[in-house]
């Protein structure tokens, strides 16, 4: 091994969002801006266009700080998909490892290595949505659900609170017991994905995007049965699961959170409108 763990995300849609949505592109690049990998000194992130590279400079030297990076990675890509929920914006991504190289010049950026190459490649070839791990380096996976995908990589489930909700309630709705809210705190959220992954595997009018959320949905209406079946019966109702008041605050918070991304397009919409207009006086004189 190298000891470089590689993260590679693709925004997917993004030349439609460039042509269609530019409004969306800004929240895209708002949120990526401010994910918690920046926090965090032992990783490096790169973003060109609609890719987000993040490796960690210092090598690995231990079975322990391999786990530490592959946890941490994992939870780049879980905190990009919650923050992204609710705006239908996806990414597929995939973790590897290997050689991979990174330093500036005088005038631009270098980055390329064999652990880039791989993932691009493999990464255009999944017909899904959401986190794969090269299995090879599933062993230093601590908190995640994985499940085989193909003879390379593990899809990762990065939905933690559907797995302590399955884990609490093994497997039997509506609960009970209010203190299981508590230990799933993000169900809203993650219910939210999985309403959206299934309205596009249903509605969206391209045949390809259909196929990426069809294989998503079919992974986790593998692992989470009775609850994709509940909520899909249900038209995804939280109620279903907890009751009538179940997460009634967190589902607010959700909502509050989703509007404010949207004000943050509609800020992006004004200063567009202001920008044609100064090109317009400008072509004018």
């Amino acid at each position: 091994m190298s000891n470089r763990f590689l993260l590679y995300i693709d925004i997917l849609g993004f030349s439609q969002m460039i042509e269609g949505d530019p409004r969306k592109v800004a929240l895209v690049f708002s949120i990526l801006d401010d994910l918690n990998v920046h926090q965090h000194n032992a990783f490096k992130t790169i973003a060109f266009s609609d890719t987000i590279l993040v490796y960690n400079p210092r090598l690995a030297t231990s079975n322990s700080s391999r786990s530490y990076y592959v946890w941490y990675l994992i939870e780049f890509a879980e905190d990009l998909q919650h923050r992204l929920t609710g705006h239908d914006v996806y990414f597929r991504a995939v973790l590897t490892e290997g050689d991979f190289s990174h330093y500036p010049l005088k005038n631009i950026e270098c980055f390329f290595g064999e652990a880039l190459n791989r993932a691009h490649s493999k990464e255009k070839k999944i017909p899904s949505i959401g986190l794969f791990l090269d299995h090879r380096y599933s062993r230093f996976n601590r908190y995640f659900d994985l499940v085989q995908f193909d003879d390379e990589y593990d899809f990762v489930y990065l939905t933690r609170s559907l797995g302590y909700l399955q884990q609490y309630t093994g497997g039997r709705y509506p609960f009970r017991d209010r203190a299981i809210e508590d230990q799933a705190p993000h169900v809203p959220w993650q219910v939210r994905f999985l309403q959206d992954v299934h309205s596009n595997m249903r509605n969206n009018p391209s045949p390809e995007i259909r196929t990426k959320h069809l294989t998503a949905w079919d992974l986790y209406a593998r692992h989470f049965p009775e609850l994709t079946r509940i909520l899909s019966d249900n038209k995804f109702s939280l109620a279903s699961l907890g009751g009538p008041d179940a997460w009634r605050a967190e589902a607010k918070a959700m909502e509050r959170d989703i509007k404010s991304g949207y004000r943050v397009n509609k800020s992006f919409h004004q200063w567009l409108r202001l920008h044609a207009r100064r090109r317009q006086r400008l072509t004018c004189r």
